[in-house]
């Protein structure tokens, strides 16, 4: 069961999350991560920041279906799919901490490089750069529930047009997060949120709220701007995760 003020939290967060999802394709789970760990806790908040993104994205779809990379989105998505299933076994065999200290100071470092990257004439993104990318993402989000940094650095060393990256995350993220819902299934079945019916609508209707908010919102942001929203969402993100491994050991 959830009372009403802490389900009125998370409603206010998934309304935020999915302006985020929506303007940058990035960031849901930045937003909805820590929120949903406090309130259901951090076994049931893995579950619920799926379902979620699996909702804000396909309402989202419809509307940027015209930009969508399909060819990039295959060579990133298969692979993110497939690797999300090492992440879950990464994940029960290295304590979890560790492992997101870890994650999140890798992130940083290569959200870093990556910047000073783009200063260069170069760009990175021939077909083994796609499956690596895919696959560090997959494993990354199912091992510590953050892939948005890896995400992040395939953007600014592909130079990946903001727009179209944008669209193909709305597509890309259902895949990774129904990947992770299945496999974690039939690896870790229990950690659903006891919810109540009238719970889960209202999640829905909040994320609903937060694309409408959204879709005007994303049409006048400039492509600079949302390139520095990508920037700044990996390193939160990398951030995020370290501190939460940070104050796991110290608890």
């Amino acid at each position: 069961m959830i009372d009403a003020l802490p389900l009125a939290v998370l409603c206010v967060a998934l309304l935020v999350a999915t302006l985020s999802q929506r303007v940058a394709g990035m960031g849901f789970g930045l937003v909805m991560g820590p929120t949903a760990a406090l309130l259901v806790g951090p076994i049931a908040a893995v579950v619920l920041v799926n379902v979620m993104a699996i909702v804000a994205c396909g309402l989202i779809l419809p509307r940027v279906w015209r930009d969508i990379d399909w060819r990039r989105l295959a060579w990133i998505g298969i692979p993110a799919a497939a690797l999300s299933i090492a992440g879950l076994l990464l994940a029960r065999v290295v304590s979890a901490d560790l492992l997101r200290i870890a994650v999140g100071a890798v992130a940083i470092l290569g959200v870093v490089l990556a910047t000073l990257f783009v200063r260069t004439e170069h760009r990175l993104d021939r077909p083994v750069t796609r499956v690596a990318s895919g696959g560090l993402i997959g494993l990354l989000n199912a091992a510590v529930g953050v892939g948005a940094p890896a995400v992040g650095v395939y953007q600014i060393v592909s130079r990946w047009e903001p727009r179209s990256f944008a669209a193909t995350m709305q597509a890309f993220w259902p895949i990774v997060s129904i990947a992770t819902l299945l496999e974690r299934q039939l690896l870790v079945p229990d950690g659903w949120p006891e919810w109540p019916w009238w719970g889960w609508l209202a999640g829905v209707v909040a994320t609903a709220a937060g694309t409408l908010i959204a879709e005007p919102i994303a049409r006048r942001i400039p492509p600079r701007a949302v390139r520095i929203a990508i920037v700044v969402l990996s390193i939160l993100g990398g951030a995020a995760v370290i501190v939460a491994g940070v104050v796991g050991l110290a608890g």
